[in-house]
This record gives C-alpha cells, structure tokens and sequence, in this order.
C-alpha cells in the first residue's frame, strides 16, 4: 500500500489522516499535549519527593537538575541523529525510553542513585521529543508561516505544561510524591498511541540526500553573535521558567503565604497557560516583525515581574505577576526557535536547532538550583530582586549581540 505524502515530509501541514480525519502534525500535537502534561507534573512533584526524603530546599531540586543535564547531552546529539535519522522514529524512540524508564524508577524510588539517574534519562528523552516536534514542523511549514507553525508547536508543548502542574497539585494530594512515576507515564502511554497513529515510525527526512558537514556548519553557528546572543536570550527564559515555578514559586506561595499545595498547582497552571499565550502569540509575531524584536520583547516583560511578584499575597496577586512573566518567556522561546531555524544554512538546521534547545536545557538544569540557592541565601524578596537584575543584565547583553545581525 502507497504511504500518504503527508509522512514523508513531502507536502505541507493540510494533508489529512482519512481515517482519524486528522492531519498527522495535529495528532503530533496532541501528542505532545500528554507528553508534556505528564513530565512537567511529575516534574513539579519531584522537589516536594525530596523534601519528604529529608533533604534542604537548596537540593530539592536536584532531581530537575539531573533531568536538565540529560537535557543538555541529548539537544545536540539529538540535533545531530534528526541530520541523519527520521525525526518521527526519534520521537517514537523517545516516548518508548521515557515509559520504560518511569518502571524501572517506581521499583526504585527509594534508591536515590537510581532515582536522579532516572531523571537524567527522563531529560534525554524529553529533549529528544521537542527537537523532533518542531523539526517534524519546520519541514513542513512554507517560509512565510515558518513563525506561526513553531509557535504552534511550542503552543502544544506550553498546554501540557499548562495541565501538567494542576495534575502535579491533585496527584500529589491523592498519591502524595510518591506517585511522581505514575503520573509520568500514564499520560506518556497515550500520547505513545497517538504518535504511532500519526505514524511516527513512518515518517521520512523531507532533505535526505543533503549530508553537511557538521563540524564546519558548527564553528559557523557558534562564530556567529546573533545566535550566540538569541541562545543566551532562551537560556534565561528557560532558567527562570522553570526555577521560579518549579521552586521558587511553590516554596514562597507555601511556606511564607500558606497557600495548598493544591492551589499553588492551580497558580503555576495557569501561568503555564500564559506562557503557551506567549508562544502563540509570538510565532505570529516573528512573521510580522523580526525574531529578534520578539526575543527582546520577552525579556523585558519579565524583569518588573520579578520585582512584584513577592507583594503579592492572595491568588490573584500571587497569579498576576507570574503570568505576565510567563508569557514573556513564551515571546523568548519561540522568538529564539525560530531564529535559530532560519539562522541555519540549508541542511544544517537540525543542527542549529539542537545548540539552541542545549541553550534551553543549561538553563533548565541550573535553574532549579540557581533560584533555590538565591531565596535560601537571600530570602524571597532579595532572590526575586536577584532574578531581576540577572535579566537585566541579559536583556542588555542580547541586545548587544542581536544589534549585529544584518539587515
């Protein structure tokens, strides 16, 4: 039987799926819905695991740690294996280690060498799936939508994060901690069903015979300052998304204003919500004005946020500032993906696309650490005022650097 063009990368995002009457990239991006819904909430759980087992709120988040430096080792390696393998057979491989390795996690949650190692192989996998989401989406995209399709892509990633955390509150109130795995494999389990209905497995590289070579486009990627400046850009964006609502938020919301565990998964959800605003959002805008501008507009709705963010005391003062945050992190985000695909010569995108997810993945794996370390150290209002100068400092750098790019 003749495969549809629609696998083979070969024709754009309109060609149908006859027997689910989807298209294959709207079954990706459910996917990728309950992927994410999935890590992100056991992700939200794992520093609360930690702190059950004992120990301090500045090491609470060494799980997050470990699942950012998996992240980093596979963004490139990932970049690299999508130049000359299927993205879908990646993003088929991903799902299958993440579940498999969610077992073998549960037998032994208890041994804490097993545990941390686990989520070192959960961000392997993890990363694994966003690069070849959004390179599943870049091929099949026309140039003049390339923004809009990114910011979709990064949209379906941002809902499950956005439902991630809220189930993180109620399993957590259900299972307590301990049902961290569960919650991260469930939902992988479904969205493995819908990848292999997308056919996943069938999916064929759109450039196959262009074979760059790697190391040359490499040094050409990193002498560049535009680039440099836009990894950099989605290195804090990340950084502080997830230091601040995977612990410095939840520790602040719980411990100095009394909020549940509960309602703080509601707040965190919802602002996750904004940022998947952000990212739709700004994949409009990098079509309309440049990446670059829409990278800079990121960082600069977030830096009075951070100043604010510790007078709020009740949901909707403690919601509203992390919510604008947020949605500046989505304008970063995809402002700094899509400059990163188009920045890339033809053939070697893959490539580029991995050293900027890496970029993301360092500030994920510091990040928990990083913003612990501050509100420890300094308290919450002095960490919050820490994490603003810090942007600052960054929003002034990128603009430096993006200045460069020519006209």
């Amino acid at each position: 039987m003749k495969i549809p063009a629609a696998f083979v990368g070969s024709k754009p995002a309109n060609c149908y799926n006859r027997a689910m009457n989807f298209s294959p990239l709207t079954l990706y991006v459910l996917a990728a819905i309950f992927q994410t819904a999935g890590s992100s909430g056991a992700a939200m759980l794992a520093p609360f695991f930690m702190k059950d087992h004992g120990y301090s709120v500045a090491v609470a988040g060494v799980p997050l740690v470990a699942n950012g430096v998996g992240r980093v080792c596979s963004d490139v390696m990932s970049g690299i294996m999508a130049t000359y393998f299927s993205a879908g057979s990646i993003l088929f491989a991903a799902m299958i280690i993440g579940i498999v390795t969610s077992i073998v996690g549960y037998a032994f949650m208890d041994t804490m060498p097993v545990f941390v190692a686990a989520w070192i192989i959960f961000g392997l996998t993890e990363a694994m799936f966003a690069l070849s989401l959004r390179k599943i989406g870049f091929d099949q995209s026309p140039p003049d939508r390339q923004g809009r399709v990114q910011g979709q892509m990064a949209s379906a990633l941002g809902i499950g994060f956005t439902f991630g955390p809220l189930l993180g509150g109620f399993v957590g109130k259900w299972l307590g901690p301990n049902g961290l795995f569960f919650l991260y494999a469930a939902p992988q389990f479904i969205g493995l069903i819908v990848v292999f209905v997308a056919g996943a497995h069938r999916y064929r590289r759109k450039d196959h015979n262009t074979t760059p070579n790697l190391w040359r486009e490499g040094r050409q990627l990193l002498a560049k300052i535009p680039f440099l400046a836009s990894c950099l850009a989605i290195c804090q964006s990340f950084l502080f998304l997830v230091g601040v609502t995977r612990v410095a938020f939840p520790f602040f919301a719980v411990n100095l204003r009394g909020i549940s565990l509960e309602t703080v998964g509601v707040i965190v959800s919802i602002s996750r919500l904004s940022d998947t605003f952000g990212r739709y959002v700004g994949g409009r805008l990098c079509d309309r004005i440049k990446p670059a501008s829409v990278i800079l507009l990121g960082v600069i709705v977030g830096v009075p946020m951070f100043l604010l963010q510790v007078y709020g005391s009740g949901f909707v003062t403690l919601l509203v500032p992390l919510a604008i945050m947020t949605m500046g992190f989505g304008f970063t985000n995809v402002g700094a993906t899509t400059f990163a695909l188009q920045s890339a010569d033809r053939g070697a995108k893959e490539l580029s696309l991995g050293i900027s997810r890496a970029s993301t993945s360092v500030g994920q794996a510091i990040g928990p650490l990083v913003c612990g370390a501050l509100i420890e150290q300094m308290g919450y209002e002095g960490g919050f005022q820490a994490m603003a100068l810090i942007s600052a400092v960054v929003l002034i750098v990128t603009w430096i650097g993006l200045k460069q790019q020519p006209e």
